[in-house]
């Protein structure tokens, strides 16, 4: 669900990324910033539950020699290759557009370029930084099962090496592309690394565990609840008075702001998506998003090219609501076009993984789907539909 709730975040980031920029200085402008800013908590949360699953299925699982080549193979199936293809697709889209030599020794240095950085398109970027992530992986996990450093440590250990990357980047580095660095998001992988060797404390955080139950449990998320909408005002805020050339902070403020309000939201979120998972007047919803969550590798992939053709044909009509509603109409085009291709690739296009990325069990080949679900018990389906 949790995985749903950012595949949300990045379309409306990049649904509302030209109506910041269009809208004159208004209220209605302003609520296209605060918007366009709440939703940048997505990447931050994909990255959390990067680090949750990772350190969840291997901290207590040998990694022998040909357990680390399984582990890369299947990474280079399921993502590497996608991800050449799919830059590869979009490297000649903006060729095309853009009117760019076509010489092969310009677009090979070119997407030579753009394959190390994500630079084909802009959202790529979050794929090379996954990529980093997995690279580092079997290098972190010993020190939490050979060099037994505690669990917990994990969390300092992030912030840490977050927060060393940006003052070197700021003041020695001086980087073209910081965001494209995994360091940059850090914190955001440990804490996650932290939740997935330690979900029962996760849980208690989130006041949603068997021992969390009562007084203290709702106390403790009351706490990051209060925290997260104090965050959240100061961050919007700044973001707003930015767009509007009024007064903002100097200094690391909005490194601060960004990395405090991205953590703090992926918590609240995911303490909701566990409530959700146990109400019963949600399920729906709940089921939905979780869908969504598993598809949303492949939406990532591919939305940006919908919203591409889509801002292809702005509105005839130059009035404010005729523009509001096409702004909104971006984001229902790219995630029902992505869909439409998505499912049935999935279902009935042997090798769409290839571009697609990996076919999720419940909308892969039938068989195939059936005899996953079959072997799933219910608690498994439980904390999957929580963090996705």
């Amino acid at each position: 669900m949790l995985r749903g709730l950012a595949i949300l975040g990045v379309l409306t980031v990049h649904a509302t990324s030209s109506a910041v920029v269009a809208v004159q200085n208004s209220w209605v402008r302003d609520a296209y910033v605060a918007l366009n800013a709440f939703s940048l908590f997505c990447v931050p949360a994909f990255i959390f539950l990067t680090g949750f699953v990772l350190f969840y299925n291997y901290v207590d699982r040998p990694m022998t020699r040909s357990g680390l080549g399984a582990f890369y193979g299947k990474r280079l199936k399921q993502l590497v290759v996608p991800y050449i293809l799919v830059s590869l697709g979009y490297e000649l889209a903006v060729s095309a557009l853009k009117h760019r030599s076509w010489e092969p020794a310009d677009i090979l240095g070119r997407f030579g370029k753009h394959l190390l950085n994500g630079g084909a398109y802009p959202h790529l970027y979050y794929v090379i930084i996954t990529i980093q992530l997995y690279v580092l992986f079997p290098l972190l996990l010993p020190l939490f099962r050979k060099l037994r450093l505690p669990a917990a440590c994990a969390i300092p250990l992030g912030f840490g090496a977050q927060w060393a990357f940006y003052l070197l980047h700021l003041n020695v580095w001086h980087l073209e592309a910081k965001g494209s660095w995994s360091l940059t998001y850090f914190a955001a992988f440990l804490l996650g690394a932290y939740g997935g060797m330690r979900p029962d404390a996760l849980k208690s955080w989130l006041g949603v565990g068997d021992q969390s139950r009562g007084r203290g449990g709702k106390r403790r998320f009351g706490l990051i609840a209060a925290l997260w909408l104090a965050v959240t005002a100061c961050f919007l805020r700044m973001h707003v008075a930015y767009r509007s050339g009024g007064t903002v902070p100097e200094g690391y403020w909005f490194e601060i702001g960004y990395n405090l309000f991205t953590l703090l939201t992926t918590l609240v979120l995911l303490g909701a998506c566990f409530r959700l998972v146990k109400g019963r007047m949600a399920r729906k919803p709940s089921a939905v998003l979780a869908d969504l969550g598993a598809l949303s590798f492949g939406v990532y992939l591919v939305h940006p090219f919908f919203l591409l053709l889509y801002h292809r044909h702005p509105p005839a009509s130059a009035t404010p609501l005729v523009y509001h509603l096409w702004t909104a109409g971006g984001f229902v085009f790219a995630l029902g076009a992505s869909l439409l291709v998505l499912l049935p690739a999935h279902r009935y296009v042997r090798g769409a993984w290839l571009v697609l990325g990996p076919a999720p069990l419940k909308f892969g080949p039938k068989p195939k789907a059936e005899a996953a679900q079959e072997g799933t018990s219910a608690a498994e389906v439980r904390l999957k539909e929580a963090t996705e």
